[in-house]
């Protein structure tokens, strides 16, 4: 706030005139100076304070309780904006003409059957394979043993 103009040499003369010596009649004027510049308001603070019409056009323009009620919580809509895919998430996504083709490269049941044959004719092939090979490592133990036997004997 800005200082009010308050004569204070003149408030002493006259406070002198009527009875107060230099001293007394200083120190009030003071302390009535300083009380005013702490607590007048000055041109440029009631410039800046609201007009009665201006205050009922801002509360005209205010949400009813009603309004209010009805508006979603901050956490409503994070809740709903988390559901929703990120312009990232979208332009990931495949097209109709992208899943069609996707789907084409696809095998079909008899495809899978045919497979499936072929892998199970595969592992035997295999198993009779490791079948062999332990076939020919136990004769090979035995006749190891055997040879050991007549060695030492």
């Amino acid at each position: 706030m800005a200082e009010v103009a308050f004569d204070t040499h003149k408030a002493v003369k006259e406070l002198c005139s009527a009875g107060f010596d230099d001293t007394q009649a200083e120190a009030l004027v003071e302390q009535i100076n300083g009380a005013f510049v702490g607590s007048v308001a000055t041109k440029a603070d009631v410039e800046r304070l609201v007009t009665r019409d201006e205050f009922r056009e801002a509360v005209t323009e205010l949400a009813t309780k009603e309004e209010v009620a009805k508006l979603a919580t901050k956490e409503e809509l994070r809740g709903e904006v988390a559901k929703l895919a990120t312009k990232e998430e979208v332009a990931k996504l495949a097209t109709k003409e992208e899943l069609r083709g996707e789907v084409a490269k696809l095998a079909t049941k008899d495809e899978l059957e045919k497979l499936e044959l072929r892998m199970v004719a595969l592992l035997q092939r295999q198993a009779n394979t490791y079948l062999r090979y332990l076939m020919l490592m136990a004769a090979a133990i035995v006749a190891l043993s055997k040879g050991v036997d007549l060695l030492f004997g």
